[in-house]
C-alpha cells in the first residue's frame, strides 16, 4: 500500500525527496522496528513530520506511535487518503498540531458517495454532469 501510495503521489505532485515510506510485512524476514528505527535516524531534531498510516490501533500504527511519543514535530495520521497526502505535500503552512487538524478536516470532506440515479431518471437522456 506504501509504495503505490508514493507512486500515486509521484504521479500528481512530483517527485519529493521529503517523501519516504515503509512497506511492512511485504518479505518475509523484514524487521519492522529496524525499519523504523531507520526512519527516525533519517529526521533532524528539527524536522516537522507527518506519518501516515492506514489503521489506527494497526501494528505499524502502533509502533510508530511508541517510537514517536517523545517527539512534538512528529504528528502522525491514520486513516489516510490521496487528498490528504497531495494536501500535505503542496502546503507551504507551517507543520503543527491545529495544521494537522485541518488537514484530517481535509480527508473527511473527500470522502463522499456519488449518488447515482435509479433507472427510470436515467433514460431521459441527460448528461452525466449536469
Amino acid at each position: 500500500m506504501a509504495e503505490g501510495m508514493k507512486n500515486t503521489i509521484e504521479l500528481f505532485a512530483g517527485q519529493n525527496e521529503n517523501v519516504s515510506y515503509i512497506s511492512a510485512y511485504v518479505k518475509k524476514n523484514d524487521d519492522l522496528s529496524e525499519t523504523i528505527d531507520n526512519l527516525f535516524s533519517s529526521f533532524n531534531d528539527d524536522d516537522k513530520v507527518i506519518i501516515f498510516t492506514d489503521l489506527m490501533g494497526g501494528s505499524v500504527n502502533q509502533r510508530l506511535t511508541v517510537k514517536a511519543q517523545n517527539n512534538p514535530n512528529i504528528f502522525i495520521v491514520y486513516g489516510f487518503n490521496l487528498p490528504i497526502v497531495i494536501e500535505a505535500i503542496l502546503s507551504k503552512e507551517e507543520v503543527t498540531k491545529s495544521y494537522i487538524k485541518k488537514l484530517v478536516q481535509v480527508g473527511k470532506d473527500s470522502l463522499g458517495m456519488v449518488d447515482i440515479e435509479d433507472s427510470e431518471s436515467k433514460n431521459n437522456n441527460e448528461d452525466f454532469f449536469n
